[in-house]
C-alpha cells in the first residue's frame, strides 16, 4: 500500500514539475517581450520567432502532461 502511495506521489510530482516549467516558459517570454517594449527594441520578426518557439515548447509539454495524466489515471483508477 505504501509503495502505491509513493508511485502516486512520484507521478503527481512529475506532472506538477512540467506544469511549473510550462508556466516558467510563458513568464520568460512575457518578461523578454516586456523588456523589449520598455526599451523600444522591437523588430517584429525576432519577437514572433521567439514567441512561436515558446508556444511550441509549451505545446510539447502540454502533450507530455496529457500523456502522463492518462497514464496516471489508468494506473491509479479503481
Amino acid at each position: 500500500m505504501e509503495a502505491d502511495r509513493e508511485l502516486i506521489l512520484e507521478d503527481a510530482r512529475s506532472i506538477s514539475g512540467k506544469l511549473w516549467l510550462m508556466a516558467r516558459y510563458a513568464q520568460d517570454a512575457a518578461e523578454t517581450l516586456e523588456a523589449r517594449i520598455d526599451t523600444e527594441t522591437l523588430d517584429g520578426q525576432t519577437e514572433a520567432e521567439e514567441l512561436r518557439e515558446m508556444l511550441e515548447r509549451v505545446q510539447t509539454l502540454g502533450l507530455e502532461i496529457s500523456e502522463e495524466i492518462d497514464a496516471y489515471q489508468n494506473k491509479h483508477s479503481p
